[in-house]
């Protein structure tokens, strides 16, 4: 799940709510450091595809 697949020749998938931000964040490489990037930015360096992958979910009443 790199988020930069174009660099290694994968299709990089993203979320149409995430396509929707302003900006998006991704690890960088360890599990304490991260990016931050406008996704403008983004789209313009990975051309991702865009999809409807996630589903929210409602919280249960009474939970």
């Amino acid at each position: 799940m790199p988020p930069l697949g174009n660099l290694y020749g994968l299709p990089t998938y993203v979320d149409k709510s995430l396509a929707e931000q302003d900006y998006i964040v991704f690890e960088a490489g360890t599990h304490s450091d991260a990016i931050k990037v406008s996704y403008r930015d983004y789209e313009k360096i990975v051309k991702p595809n865009v999809n409807d992958l996630a589903v929210k979910l409602q919280p249960m009443k009474g939970a």
